[in-house]
């Protein structure tokens, strides 16, 4: 098909130029006063055939190629920008770019976060070797992609710590999901050494952004009540609590 359209084009540039020759062979004998042949009108026909049509199509197969490489390297680019906006070891968005999907959302009314760290990572990591630590890492963020909403933003935040910002979630929607990663999380069935099967858990803290009017003030917030489910026993969601005077400074900063 590409073959039949450049020769289409050839055909229909090089038959104006064969006809022009011929008209050029003609004025030229008329003025000289010399005789013109017919050997010499189909010669006068044929050299813009003959040369310009393996020009055009050299031309043509050459912008072909350009064209092609230019798609590829759109094409390049754009897997470029979306490989450094993700965090290589998780596929999910790394902090940097998670902060800009909050910031860039951030001007609703509505939405929520949730912090999550996963439970005694380090003793995982001393006990069975960092590529056994990276397995259940990889464990944690299937269970979190199962359990949250399809609009919802994840992101890998820290080295054992994610997050999730929720759009048009109310409170019981965000506790929901919440818990719904936690009870998702402690059914992993994590087996870092040949019969041997160790817990994986995590603590959740959640908050609204209705409740600092502030999306970074939510995200700092829903972080101190991760650290206070990690206080009071670990593997709970906590979505509210102590930090009232918190709640006060960040509304007004």
């Amino acid at each position: 098909m590409k073959m039949l359209t450049r020769l289409t084009k050839a055909v229909v540039i090089c038959t104006p130029c064969a006809g022009l020759a011929v008209l050029l062979a003609y004025g030229i004998s008329y003025i000289l006063g010399a005789p013109i042949t017919g050997a010499g009108l189909i010669s006068s026909a044929l050299v813009p055939i003959v040369i310009g049509m393996p020009v055009i199509f050299f031309i043509e197969g050459q912008a072909i190629k350009l064209k092609k490489a230019v798609i590829t390297l759109d094409l390049m680019r754009e897997e470029a920008e979306e490989r450094a906006k993700r965090d290589s070891m998780t596929g999910l968005y790394n902090h940097q770019h998670f902060m800009e999907q909050i910031h860039q959302n951030g001007r609703r009314d509505d939405g929520s976060l949730i912090i999550l760290d996963i439970d005694h990572f380090k003793h995982i990591n001393d006990s069975y070797g960092h590529q056994r630590g990276d397995e259940a890492l990889i464990h944690v963020v299937k269970a979190v992609r199962k359990a949250v909403r399809a609009g919802d933003v994840v992101g890998r935040i820290g080295g054992e710590e994610f997050a999730v910002f929720l759009l048009d979630a109310s409170k019981e929607e965000a506790k929901k999901v919440a818990s719904r990663i936690r009870k998702t999380v402690e059914k992993i069935e994590f087996i870092p050494e040949d019969g041997v099967k160790a817990p994986l858990t995590v603590s959740v803290g959640v908050a609204m952004k209705d409740e600092v009017d502030n999306v970074v003030g939510a995200m700092k917030l829903a972080d101190m009540r991760m650290y206070k489910a990690k206080e009071t026993g670990r593997n709970r969601v906590v979505d509210s609590g102590h930090e009232a005077e918190v709640v006060d400074m960040l509304k007004g900063a």
